[in-house]
């Protein structure tokens, strides 16, 4: 199951672990090793008693190759830097874990994309449970299960993206994070300047 320790991922989670005899979550990163994504996926790990592993998030190498909050890549990164989709995690995960299933938190409810996305993008092995949920079903669900609302990171989720809100969290609440996540993305620090002199938060 993709398992972000979002509000959504915790759902399928408790329903994955009351279905399957053998579960395994996986988390996609854009940065690896950060405290706050270690630590909630260890206490993911305690609650639900499933092992979740870290891969490459699909979207960087995307981030590299566009220079997002980074300098232009030079041809050699370009060269050394693959193409990485969703269906190749997907494939990746599949192939290391040997379960021919893959589940995700994803809702027609979350955004108009994501609506788009559900009925455009279909694969075999994947499957979205929760596709026809409300928020407030989600929220429901949590409290009856007495499973807690995820610390949020900006969006409700433990997942770090390079959104303002996300990376201004990251920089008040896990300030040592936010330097590691600089160091990949060294211009992210200009959402944190530009707050401090414009006040501009999203």
């Amino acid at each position: 199951m993709s398992y972000s320790d979002g509000k959504d991922s915790r759902v399928i989670a408790q329903l994955a672990v009351r279905t399957f005899e053998h579960v395994v979550g996986f988390f996609m990163y854009l940065v690896p090793n950060l405290e706050c994504v270690d630590t909630a996926l260890a206490e993911a790990e305690r609650r639900w008693g499933f092992k979740v592993l870290q891969y490459p998030h699909w979207l960087l190498s995307r981030l590299i190759r566009n220079g997002v909050y980074r300098p232009p890549a030079s041809e050699d990164v370009l060269a050394a830097v693959p193409e990485w989709t969703l269906r190749d995690c997907y494939d990746l995960v599949l192939g290391d874990t040997g379960i021919p299933l893959v589940l995700t938190g994803a809702k027609a409810s979350d955004s108009m994309w994501r609506r788009r996305n559900l009925k455009a993008v279909q694969y075999q092995e994947v499957f979205h449970p929760i596709e026809k949920w409300l928020r407030v079903d989600v929220e429901a669900f949590l409290a009856a299960n007495g499973i807690p609302m995820p610390v949020s990171s900006g969006r409700n989720a433990t997942g770090i993206d390079l959104s303002t809100p996300s990376l201004l969290w990251l920089y008040d609440t896990f300030p040592r994070d936010f330097e590691k996540l600089c160091h990949y993305f060294p211009f992210a620090f200009s959402v944190v300047a530009r707050r401090r002199f414009y006040s501009i938060t999203a």
